[in-house]
């Protein structure tokens, strides 16, 4: 009997980036759509689990759009190749495949209770890991023998950082020669509707007067070439990090958005030099109440000389952050605050240090919301919430803080 899934020039690209760079621990994956990524990495999984007994885990951030990809390609594979005799095989209940010589397999969801962040397993395959949490994701990294992240480039993500010369590649629809032609059209077809000459050069293919579509042309950067694009609409287009916030800097504020659970409190501390902006994530947690939160405030470097514009909507939260020692204040009024907010930080111009990782993963999804032109709403913008109660009330409260 012939198997169905064969192995693709993704699968011994990925394989020989890892047999030939044996003291890296981390392996990044970038790749377009139809590149055969995600079934190349569970073949070499699979082949890992069934030569020794190894514990592996498959994480994404939700377990239920998981089931649905990842999950049912692994269950295919592994009935294509022998690996399991029949669907009862895997365990339906817990998401787990254990094999004959005691390896186990099993797919978690960032969005589940129970994550078991702190098992420890010899192999970690994080799908689609710019959709997850960078701290989840770094949690489970620590805790890994070796770990392999795929994404599509739509982006930059937490996972650049861990990209090195010898533990990246990048894959496209060419890497994989048994793609249907159907969906090779689809693809290339981006490139026709994006582009005025689809057939420039790549240095001359993404000039301004060559674009016939942005929509199209980042389609086709995308998940065509496999490069890093840009969400459609992103509110702040031109930020940096910065290894250190500039000794000349002065701290002008702190904002803080308040959360407790599926919501994060979120503190960010904010400076300015020459009329820029730097930015330094002091708190981001869930699960806080506001002693405890200002325990924390205080644990990571808040002193009491600072002024903290908070939501103005929330007296008491800022009253019970007063009695534990911050000096926090209401914000200026919701209605306009995020525009003057957004229009003094482009202004200004934005810099980030490099560990506020929440911080900026927050500004790297944060688009607005084509129906009203303002920021779109999102489980992912609660520092930025902070950010704009910050940089929007600093320098216009003058009365008395206590």
């Amino acid at each position: 009997m012939v198997n169905k899934f064969l192995y693709t020039r993704a699968y011994h690209k990925i394989l020989d980036l890892i047999m030939n760079n044996p003291d890296e621990d981390v392996f990044v994956i970038c790749g377009g759509q139809g590149a055969s990524k995600t079934v190349s990495i569970i073949q070499l999984l699979q082949q890992s689990l069934s030569s020794s007994a190894k514990e592996a885990t498959v994480l994404s951030s939700e377990l239920s759009k998981m089931k649905k990809t990842v999950v049912r390609d692994y269950k295919k594979i592994a009935l294509d190749w022998g690996i399991m005799q029949s669907e009862q095989d895997f365990n339906r209940s817990e998401s787990k495949h254990e094999y004959d010589n005691g390896s186990y397999i099993d797919f978690l969801g960032a969005d589940t209770t129970d994550l078991g962040k702190g098992f420890r397993r010899e192999l970690l395959y994080i799908n689609e890991a710019d959709r997850m949490e960078v701290d989840t994701a770094v949690q489970f990294i620590s805790r890994a023998g070796l770990t392999i992240i795929d994404y599509n480039p739509d982006r930059t993500f937490w996972g650049d950082d861990y990209i090195n010369e010898n533990n990246y590649l990048r894959l496209t629809f060419e890497d994989n020669e048994y793609l249907s032609e159907s969906e090779v059209k689809s693809i290339l077809d981006y490139k026709q509707k994006g582009f005025y000459n689809p057939e420039l050069p790549l240095d001359e293919l993404f000039n301004e007067g060559n674009i016939k579509s942005k929509y199209w042309a980042n389609k086709w950067k995308v998940y065509g070439l496999g490069l890093i694009g840009q969400l459609d609409g992103v509110v702040f287009e031109n930020w940096q990090q910065v290894d250190d916030i500039p000794s000349d800097a002065k701290k002008v504020c702190t904002g803080v958005d308040f959360g407790f659970s599926s919501s994060k409190f979120a503190a960010v501390d904010i400076y300015k030099m020459n009329g820029a902006y730097y930015l330094k994530e002091l708190v981001y947690s869930s699960g806080l109440t506001n002693k405890p939160a200002a325990q924390a405030m205080i644990q990571n470097g808040y002193t009491p000389e600072t002024v903290v514009y908070c939501d103005y909507a929330e007296p008491k939260s800022i009253q019970e952050l007063k009695d534990n020692g911050i000096r926090a204040t209401k914000c200026e009024s919701k209605n306009d605050i995020k525009d003057f907010a957004i229009q003094k930080l482009e202004t200004g111009g934005i810099f980030i240090h490099k560990k506020s990782l929440n911080l900026i993963e927050e500004i790297r999804e944060w688009v607005y919301d084509p129906k009203t032109n303002k920021p779109k709403k999102s489980n992912k913008d609660h520092l930025m919430d902070a950010l704009c109660y910050g940089v929007g009330s600093e320098g216009k409260y003058t009365g008395e803080y206590y």
